[in-house]
């Protein structure tokens, strides 16, 4: 699993992207015993499921000891946000079938993702767009991709169910080639701003929801 981007961002983000080149039996050797548990495995029954969950223990593996951590490995909450054992750091992961990245913070939420631009979007942008979201957009895939993605940020930042994508979480107008763009998060008592940082990976297009509110 070679890093082919580690990054800090403002506000003490931290990110690290992997491009997954081993095999399922390879990265499972490459996890010790104590984070990965035998009834852990044993939940995950299907091979491309074990294999996304050994390599986004491993990219959380790598970034915590790159920042000093101790890793003790990943539970999830109960609304299934993922969180590390042991440790006040903030984190959040993504992954495709090429690649895993993931994002950690001292002490504030944060939110990735990570897609490539599909022409399926067009058919469902009416479910994640608002009206003036999808004006702007004008069908270009690639912002739709933008939009979607910095959209499924923010709703892991948030960590909580019953979002409604098309009315709670928005982006604000940008142009393609922008590396930072801005979104909002509203919700029962929430509104808040945020910093939203765009890569572009070999198709791909990664976004962090920054965990500190746009000022």
């Amino acid at each position: 699993m070679p890093v082919i981007l580690e990054k800090k961002y403002e506000n003490d983000i931290s990110l690290a992207v992997w491009q997954v080149t081993e095999s399922h039996d390879e990265l499972q050797a490459m996890l010790p015993s104590e984070i990965l548990t035998d009834a852990e495995l044993a939940a995950i029954r299907h091979l491309q499921k074990q294999t996304e969950f050994f390599c986004s223990r491993l990219v959380i593996k790598y970034l915590a000891n790159s920042l000093g951590i101790k890793y003790l490995g990943i539970k999830k909450d109960e609304f299934g946000k993922p969180y590390l054992v042991g440790s006040n750091w903030q984190m959040s992961i993504t992954h495709t079938s090429n690649y895993v990245a993931a994002v950690m913070h001292p002490n504030e939420a944060l939110g990735m993702d990570m897609e490539k631009p599909s022409e399926k979007l067009k058919r469902i942008e009416h479910k994640f767009l608002s009206d003036l979201e999808r004006i702007e957009a004008e069908g270009d895939i690639e912002k739709l991709c933008i939009y979607w993605s910095a959209k499924e940020a923010l709703y892991k930042l948030y960590g909580k169910r019953k979002v409604i994508f098309n009315e709670n979480l928005f982006v604000f107008p940008f142009e393609k080639g922008q590396n930072k763009i801005s979104g909002r998060l509203k919700i029962n008592e929430i509104d808040e701003k945020y910093n939203i940082y765009v890569e572009h990976i070999d198709g791909y297009i990664l976004v962090v929801c920054g965990s500190v509110p746009q000022v």
